[in-house]
Formats: structure tokens, sequence, C-alpha cells
């Protein structure tokens, strides 16, 4: 084989290895958005009332641990939690997602700026999630999530009576 041949393979192996290199990155950005909008996504459920569809952004085998409340295993057992959580509105805000994305898995920790209704009663909740991601078929799902709270106290002026919970069916 001639210089200019060598020289031409060369580019093409160099070439390969940079778009491999390229891929990499792209998937790696495409999915530390995709885990973010997965956790934007279960806020935006639980802000619009609709906390028993959680379950939907849970693996089949994913796992749940609220607080030291005990782990709930699955996505069926899952769905009750949420169904039956002593919660009657919630309005959450996270800040400061960090994702961190191998493969198919990730890990990722929020801070939960949070204003729940708890028995007629207004409060503020301060926490943080720490969880684990699995992308299966494509799509990224929870695979474990661990809310702790690091304090919740009772508002003193209460506005569960202020919740826009009814929605209008064009909002829907």
């Amino acid at each position: 084989m001639n210089t200019e041949a060598n020289g031409t393979l060369a580019q093409v192996a160099q070439i390969s290895q940079q778009l491999q290199a390229l891929q990499r990155r792209v998937d790696q950005l495409e999915s530390v958005e995709a885990i973010r909008a997965l956790r934007a996504r279960y806020h935006m459920l639980v802000n619009e009332d609709q906390g028993p569809r959680l379950h939907e952004l849970f693996a089949e085998d994913a796992s749940v641990i609220y607080n030291g409340r005990p782990e709930v295993f699955g996505r069926e057992a899952i769905r009750s939690f949420f169904e039956n959580f002593p919660v009657q509105y919630a309005r959450q805000f996270i800040h400061q997602h960090e994702v961190s994305v191998d493969g198919d898995a990730g890990t990722g920790q929020s801070y939960l700026d949070g204003r729940p209704v708890h028995g007629g009663k207004s409060f503020y909740v301060v926490g943080r999630f720490d969880d684990t991601y699995v992308r299966i078929d494509g799509r990224w799902l929870f695979k474990k999530v661990v809310l702790t709270v690091h304090y919740m106290v009772e508002a003193a002026e209460h506005w569960e009576a202020l919740l826009p919970v009814k929605k209008n069916a064009e909002a829907a």
C-alpha cells in the first residue's frame, strides 16, 4: 500500500472514532435532558392533582421510599401508594437537579420545596429526592425514588382553599 492510501485509512479511522465519541456525548446529553424531563413530569402530575398517575413514570420493578415509610416495591404497589397518599393537595417545586448517566442507568438528586395540604392544614416542606433511573426500550423511568424530608412546618396562613383543584375541560 502506498503512503497516500495509508493516510486516507488513518483519516477514516480518526473520523470514525470522532463520530463514535460524538454519538456517546449526544446520547449522554439527551439522556440527562430526558431524565430532567422525567423528574419535571413527576412534579407536574403532583401540581395538577394527578398524583395517582405517578406510577406511569416508574419501571415495573421500581421502588419508592418516602421519608422513612416502608419501601414500596413494584409499579402496581407504587400506584396504590400514591392513590392512598395522605395529602389532599400539593404543589411541589424542585431545585438543583443533578444527574449522572452511565449507559442505560443513571442517578440524580434534587431538592424539594413543597406546599402540601394535609388534614385541612397548609404546610411548608423542604427535602431531597435521591433517584435511580433506568432506560428501558429507549424511555427513561424511575428505578428508585427516595424522599428525605428535612422539615415540615404548618403555615401561618392557609392556602388550601385557594388551590385551583378543579380544572376546566379546556385546560385538561
